[in-house]
C-alpha cells in the first residue's frame, strides 16, 4: 500500500468516525504521535482521545509528567492492554461522548496508530467477547472493517497502521518494528534509548545495569555497562556494538523499563 493510499484511508476513517483514538506508546508518547493525523482530526472537527498504551512499562512519575504534557493537547487516558488496566475508564470516556448524541445507536470509534503501539490489542480489549464484525459499507475502501463492541460502541479497524518513513531507522527500532540485527546504526538507537532514561528516570537505568550514571556522557555510560557486563574484545577493549545491541534488545523485549 502506497503512502498516498494509506492517507486516503485514514481520511475516510476520520470522516466516518464520531470520535478518533490515537494509540501511543507510554515510553515515548511524543515520538509516537502523528501530527498530520491529528491535524486531519481537527480539520474534520472530531473529538480526539490519545490512548497511551503500555502504562505497565513506566513509573508513576514518568506517567504523570506525560499526562500533564499530553493533556494540554487533548484528552488522554493511560492503559495497559497487557495487564487489562484502564480499559473501563476508556469505555466510560467513549460513552460520555455517545450520551451527548442521544440519536446515536452506537458511537463510531476510529482507531489509528503507529506499528507496535497496540492498536489491535486495544480493539480486542474494548470489544472483548462481544466482538462481532459488521458487513463492509458499500463504497468504502476494501479492507476497512467495522467491529461491533457490544450495543453501544462500533470500532473501525483499518487495514494496517500509520506507516513509518522507511528512512526513520531510530523510530522503527524504538517501536520494535525493526529487529536489532537489521539496524545499520545501532549507536544512534542506543543513544536515543539512553537519552530517554536520562530525561525521565536514570535510576531505572542504573538499577537495570548495576551502574552509576552521575554526570557521565552517553559514551561513558556505554563503557561502564560494557565493563560491568564483561563485554570485551580481545585486548580488553569494550565491545561497543555488543553493548548497543544489548541495550536495544532489552528495550524491545520490555526488559528495560522506565520505572524503578
Amino acid at each position: 500500500m502506497s503512502m498516498r493510499d494509506f492517507w486516503r484511508i485514514v481520511r475516510e476513517v476520520i470522516e466516518e468516525s464520531d470520535v478518533v483514538i490515537e494509540v501511543l506508546d507510554a515510553r515515548m508518547p511524543h515520538e509516537t504521535r502523528n501530527r498530520k493525523a491529528e491535524r486531519m482530526v481537527k480539520m474534520y472537527k472530531k473529538p480526539l482521545i490519545m490512548v497511551v498504551n503500555k502504562r505497565d512499562l513506566i513509573g508513576a512519575e514518568v506517567a504523570n509528567n506525560h499526562r500533564k504534557s499530553l493533556s494540554k493537547v487533548t484528552k488522554c487516558i493511560f492503559i495497559s492492554t497487557k495487564k487489562n488496566r484502564g480499559i473501563s475508564s476508556l469505555k466510560k470516556e467513549i460513552l460520555k461522548l455517545k450520551d451527548r448524541k442521544p440519536h446515536y445507536r452506537r458511537i463510531r470509534v476510529g482507531i489509528i496508530g503507529y506499528p507496535n503501539t497496540g492498536k489491535s490489542s486495544l480493539i480486542n480489549a474494548i470489544a472483548g467477547k462481544r466482538k462481532a464484525r459488521v458487513a463492509a459499507k458499500p463504497g468504502f475502501t476494501r479492507g476497512v472493517q467495522w467491529i461491533n463492541a457490544g450495543d453501544d460502541i462500533r470500532l473501525l479497524d483499518t487495514p494496517g497502521v500509520i506507516p513509518l518513513g522507511e528512512t526513520n531507522e531510530v523510530r522503527q527500532a524504538l517501536m520494535g518494528v525493526l529487529d536489532s540485527s537489521k539496524i545499520r546504526d545501532p549507536m544512534m538507537v542506543a543513544k536515543r534509548i539512553i537519552s530517554l532514561f536520562l530525561e525521565q528516570n536514570k535510576e531505572a537505568l542504573e538499577k537495570k545495569y548495576g551502574i552509576e550514571v552521575g554526570e557521565k556522557s552517553f559514551n561513558g555510560i556505554v563503557r561502564e555497562i560494557g565493563e560491568v557486563r564483561h563485554m570485551l574484545k580481545k585486548g580488553g577493549k569494550i565491545d561497543l556494538r555488543r553493548v548497543y545491541l544489548v541495550i536495544i534488545n532489552d528495550w524491545q523485549k520490555g526488559e528495560l523499563l522506565l520505572k524503578d
